[in-house]
């Protein structure tokens, strides 16, 4: 799949959501906007650092 590059040159995907783009570098697969409004700022946050943890030890 091709995804479109940011003006950095950087790849970004899509928002599951509203179709926004967001980083292919996110651990996540929707933009903080929506990720927000569907959890509410605490539990995305927690959604975030819980995931990126995983990330760094290779989990996902």
């Amino acid at each position: 799949m091709s995804y479109p590059l940011d003006k950095r040159g950087l790849k970004m995907r899509q928002c599951l959501y509203c179709k926004a783009n967001i980083s292919e570098e996110s651990v996540i697969d929707f933009c903080e906007r929506c990720g927000k409004g569907v959890w509410g700022e605490k539990m995305f946050n927690t959604i975030i650092e819980k995931m990126e943890s995983s990330r760094e030890k290779g989990d996902i």
